[in-house]
């Protein structure tokens, strides 16, 4: 089962589809194309569908029309700001509880067309934005190719039989190979693309868009001519109450108006009775075929835009589509064949052909996100940061066991520095053991980024415990010692840094922002490995000359400047933080406080971890 979705400028568009059985749209609040219009309240409440409108009469000024035209920003209503996403989401919301009411789950598969202009950027925000609606991680299919799909396959039904549309990989069935198409999506706003078909892929080779060559543009001059004839028709009286409306232009005004504009492509002349009492127009083809006729010069002008950043003219051109609710008017194909001496196709159901198109598509025409990153290049100073734990974590540890005294450890607490550092040393080397794990043959070309840099945290994560309790468990063997305590010393430092980044790991794979790979502070690392075999191997030592002394008191300063290269990224804190606690640390290095540095370097880490969580959450 699948679930497509069309989220317009002015309206929004979704079918589910079976395998062999009907596809079905989803009816909203009794149309299957609810406004994409939202209502924002004084207090913030957001409200879509049907009901904006109705809030909308007594509160134009919390009315959104088209929050997709306002960007992917912010937009403030009742001097609040409001994000985009939440507009948008809110109307999505609806989609997706319909989805559920009529199949009983939402669909596994989620689609979602996207202009084909926009950038990798605004694409992570649509499907952020879908994601906060509760519709998963939807896949993205490029608007003109999912018009292809289903204009080229012919009129589609009313609700019928699934058609098997070709695969967005291959060659359309209704080009020949690497022929060019252009495609003129036409709605509140227009895109023009061109299109190449080749025999091993289909890719958009340019778009252009105009808000001043659809539907908005041609509403706006439809309103404009509308008030010129009332204000200067003879039943001055009559036409009073239509120029009040149209002078308003509120929302409901406009709504009545457009779909006037859209009954006249199927008949003559309709009568568009307006939100006022007595007040109704007359709207001809004529008409709103002279009030479209700027938006559809810019349309040639965009088309020729299109064919000059492909480098093609009308003579390559093996066929143009025309799709979109306002493609519907028989001015669209009539010009575009004129202008380009090429016959024109409109889908049988022109404002749904996307979103059918989306529903048909067998591949991805859009990346579904970011690609698997490539490991981070393995410098000389990387592979110092992996080293120096490693070793100096296994040091601690050794020096640890073979110093004890029977079956009593002279320090416990050295297990601590011990596990810590290998802690440090598995989530280190997470983005090579995610970059290993995306190389497996079972899984090669199934995860993107989030999912390797997700899996080789975790892993490293749960690689960086398991040594820990392997180093208290192996202790209390050799040593013939109860596993309590040294399981006490090994796993309690390690374990709020580890939950930390287990949480790092989780967000970056359930957000859909860009994610980015976490490395640990590679001179931090160097430090503080330095300094805790210096400072545990010479602190243990009785009776030892003033140089072994000074060393151990060295390595307890250098654990300070290491913590405070953790805690702090503004630089002129880390060297007033390093001094501080670098002296703190050289006047405290005493065996008795081995285990006060084993809890301080594991606090640390948990809070550089800690800095990380919080980063992504505020993202």
């Amino acid at each position: 089962m699948r679930l497509a979705i069309d989220y317009g400028t002015a309206c929004t568009r979704a079918v589910l589809v079976w395998p062999e059985r009907p596809w079905h749209p989803l009816v909203i609040e009794g149309t299957p194309e609810p406004s994409s219009a939202v209502h924002v309240a004084k207090d913030g409440t957001i409200t879509a569908g049907g009901e904006a409108w109705r809030l909308a009469v007594d509160d134009p000024d919390g009315f959104v029309g088209a929050p997709l035209g306002e960007g992917t920003g912010t937009v403030r209503v009742h001097g609040r700001t409001v994000p985009i996403a939440d507009l948008v989401a809110a109307t999505l919301r609806l989609v997706a509880d319909e989805a559920v009411r009529i199949a009983g789950v939402l669909p596994s598969d989620v689609r979602m067309s996207v202009p084909a202009g926009w950038d990798p950027g605004r694409r992570t925000w649509l499907r952020q934005t879908a994601h906060q609606a509760g519709l998963g991680r939807p896949q993205l299919i490029e608007a003109p190719l999912a018009a292809i799909l289903s204009t080229q396959a012919g009129p589609l039904p009313a609700p019928g039989p699934r058609v098997s549309g070709p695969s967005l990989s291959g060659t359309p069935s209704a080009a020949p190979q690497s022929a060019f198409v252009l495609v003129c999506d036409v709605g509140a706003t227009a895109e023009v693309s061109v299109v190449r078909a080749g025999p091993d892929r289909t890719e958009v080779l340019s778009t252009v868009s105009g808000v001043d060559a659809g539907g908005w543009a041609i509403d706006e001059r439809l309103v404009a001519m509308l008030l010129t004839t009332a204000t200067s028709g003879p039943d001055t009286d009559a036409g009073s109450g239509v120029e009040a409306v149209l002078r308003a232009a509120s929302p409901a005004a406009v709504a009545v108006l457009r779909t006037g504009k859209e009954a006249v492509s199927q008949q003559p002349a309709v009568t568009v009775p307006l939100p006022a009492r007595g007040a109704a127009v007359v709207l001809s083809a004529t008409l709103v075929e002279q009030a479209a006729e700027p938006a559809l010069r810019r349309l040639t002008e965009l088309t020729s835009e299109a064919l000059t950043a492909a480098e093609l003219g009308p003579a390559d051109l093996a066929a143009v589509y025309a799709v979109g609710a306002t493609a519907a008017m028989p001015a669209v194909p009539r010009v575009l064949e004129r202008q380009l001496g090429v016959p024109v196709r409109t889908a049988a159901m022109p404002g749904a052909a996307v979103v059918l198109g989306v529903a048909e598509a067998e591949g991805a025409a859009a990346p579904v996100t970011e690609p698997a990153p490539k490991a981070p290049k393995l410098t000389v100073l990387r592979a110092l940061g992996l080293l120096a734990p490693g070793l100096a974590s296994v040091g601690l540890f050794s020096h640890f066991v073979f110093t004890a005294r029977g079956a009593t450890a002279s320090s416990w607490a050295e297990l601590a520095l011990a596990g810590v550092l290998g802690l440090v040393l598995c989530l280190a080397a997470g983005p090579w053991i995610g970059a290993a794990l995306g190389r497996d043959a079972g899984i090669r070309g199934r995860w993107d980024a989030a999912a390797q840099i997700s899996a080789g945290l975790l892993t490293a994560d749960a690689f960086g415990v398991t040594v820990a309790a392997l180093y208290a468990v192996a202790a209390g063997l050799y040593l013939v010692a109860p596993f309590g305590e040294p399981l006490q010393w090994s796993l309690l430092p390690v374990l709020p840094a580890a939950l930390l980044a287990a949480a790092v790991a989780v967000l970056i794979r359930r957000r859909l922002t860009p994610p980015v790979v976490v490395e640990f502070p590679l001179v931090a690392t160097l430090i503080l490995s330095v300094g805790s075999v210096l400072f545990a191997v010479t602190a243990a030592e009785t009776g030892a000359e003033p140089w072994v002394e000074l060393a151990s008191r060295a390595g307890g300063a250098l654990i300070g400047v290491g913590v405070a290269f953790l805690l702090f990224r503004i630089r002129v804190l880390q060297a007033l933080a390093a001094v501080v606690l670098g002296v703190f640390g050289f006047f405290i290095a005493d065996p008795r406080a081995i285990g006060v540095f084993g809890v301080g370097v594991g606090i640390a880490v948990a809070v550089w971890w800690g800095q990380r969580l919080l980063a992504l959450v505020r993202t």
